[in-house]
């Protein structure tokens, strides 16, 4: 059968970045003469990158704003809360819940919207959103985001509950910390008649809370209180540490640590890291001064912390040493609100801003392709993209980003190389598509220090379809040059290289 034309653009496609490899980007130039004056861009880091990273360590991040919606300067709605489930942000605001699609994280869209008035707090939990403020509790169905449905509410409701600062749900019951009337606990089981069933007054005023198992961790004036609530109708006090200063907004468990954002007057304050597997005598493990700090989230090995304007990340994969790599310190409203992370984004509720969406990588390479097709080299010269003639109707300008951490999807490992592509239209500023029956072609190389425990010939590029990690049917890869090739007809934007870690084996049976 003879190649057909598609076949000959990516034959030459790997023959010609084979031969880069081998003589570097001198050959850049001789591109233009060879594919018929495409452009060639490329663009150097800036800051040093690292090609050989080991699993539990990561060149700090860049943090960019991604995207951004609502937002009083925008006559629009402020935001004091968020939580992201999927690629839905629920977004506590002045005048009710708002329900963000955040599929694309550069262009956010609110599809549902449910009129409440103001919003202090709030918790998903099984497509049903937990809601709180002032002295009332609210349950909406969010099973269909478009059309969020108030299922029952509670208004006093005999409940001896004011001035509500926070919230946990675990099974049926809810957590709602009071600034200066402790912890109430709340049977939700019957949405339709909740019902007090236990309360601990500590006699300081308490800004926050966290749930696990059988124990209750809140957070205010005095730092940390650790709670028994293994009988639900009288919680006991079994132990207290005060933290960097006395007092504490916000607290994260995870397994037997606890995550303190401790603020205090003047300054003071920052992040105090506490085990509590002996419950009755909490022992500060280690902490870092940051300032007055707000509120705290985590995910993996790291804390993220709003202090006054400025979001910082902090490495506490060792308890007693926590390090800050990175932070962001622009179009963040002084007093923001809360945060939320998932993945490579963190979600801020920036009140009179709106909801911020802070995008986290190592570096990222930017330039046009025009109708006539081109080639985009990344920062890190690890990644090439090819596109032939007729690839995009129009000029684009290309964006690749080399997102900070990696996917991990059961038994399969990424290799370092999670990253997005975007294409705006150079004239419009909006997204821009592959032209129909169009290919472009990856390039991605990889080192035996990134391959770590994945079996290499089971390595392959993923791209993200909005629900899973979808293996791209014309990967290749190729162990003896450590490269991946692809030559995809589609335009998702999120893609991974990732490797499997465990062969399935069947059992051979013999039969007699």
């Amino acid at each position: 059968m003879m190649p057909t034309s598609k076949d000959c653009c990516w034959n030459r496609c790997v023959m010609i970045l084979s031969l880069l490899r081998l003589y570097g980007l001198t050959l850049l130039a001789g591109l233009g003469l060879i594919w018929g004056g495409y452009d060639v861009l490329a663009q150097e880091p800036n800051r040093e990158i690292e090609n050989n990273l080991s699993a539990t360590r990561l060149p700090p991040p860049t943090v960019e704003l991604a995207g951004q919606i609502g937002g009083t300067v925008h006559n629009s709605w402020g935001a004091s809360d968020v939580t992201v489930v999927g690629n839905m942000a629920y977004v506590g605001a002045y005048d009710g819940l708002r329900l963000v699609d955040i599929s694309n994280p550069a262009f956010p869209q609110e599809i549902g919207f449910a009129n409440l008035g103001f919003v202090n707090t709030l918790v998903v939990d099984k497509n049903v959103a937990y809601i709180a403020s002032g002295n009332w509790l609210s349950f909406v169905d969010v099973a269909n985001p478009t059309t969020p449905t108030e299922i029952g509410s509670c208004f006093g409701c005999n409940l001896s509950i004011d001035d509500i600062t926070d919230l946990a749900v675990l099974e049926n019951v809810a957590y709602v910390t009071n600034l200066d009337e402790g912890l109430h606990l709340v049977d939700i089981s019957n949405i339709a008649a909740p019902r007090e069933i236990g309360w601990y007054e500590p006699g300081e005023r308490i800004s926050g809370v966290a749930v696990s198992g059988n124990m209750t961790y809140i957070a205010g004036e005095g730092g940390l209180h650790v709670l028994d609530i293994s009988n639900p109708n009288k919680p006991l006090e079994v132990g207290s540490h005060p933290g960097l200063v006395s007092w504490s907004d916000d607290v994260m468990v995870q397994g037997h640590t606890v995550y303190l954002a401790d603020a205090f007057f003047f300054g003071w304050g920052g992040l105090s890291i506490i085990d509590v597997s002996k419950p009755a005598r909490p022992k500060l493990l280690g902490s870092l001064n940051l300032g007055t700090t707000s509120h705290i989230s985590l995910q993996g090995n790291y804390a993220y912390l709003l202090t006054r304007g400025i979001l910082h990340i902090v490495d506490v994969s060792r308890s007693n040493q926590p390090v800050e790599v990175g932070l962001y310190d622009n179009n963040l409203h002084p007093w923001v609100d809360e945060l939320a992370v998932q993945n490579n984004y963190v979600y801020v509720a920036g009140r009179d801003d709106g909801l911020l969406i802070l995008r986290l990588m190592r570096h990222k390479t930017t330039g046009n392709i025009r109708p006539g097709g081109g080639v985009l080299l990344s920062a890190g010269e690890d990644t090439h993209l090819i596109f032939p003639g007729g690839a995009f109707t129009e000029t684009v300008t290309l964006t690749y980003r080399h997102l900070w951490k990696d996917q991990e999807v059961g038994e399969r490992v990424g290799l370092g190389h999670t990253f997005e592509v975007s294409a705006v239209s150079a004239a419009t500023g909006q997204p821009a598509q592959l032209a129909p029956g169009q290919t472009f072609a990856f390039l991605i190389r990889y080192t035996d220090a990134e391959k770590g425990p994945a079996i290499e010939d089971t390595i392959a590029l993923y791209y993200w379809n909005g629900q899973q990690w979808l293996k791209e049917p014309s990967s290749v890869v190729d162990p003896i040059s450590n490269t991946i090739a692809a030559n995809p007809d589609h335009w998702p934007t999120l893609w991974a290289v990732l490797g499997e870690t465990r062969r399935l084996v069947l059992p051979l049976i013999l039969k007699k």
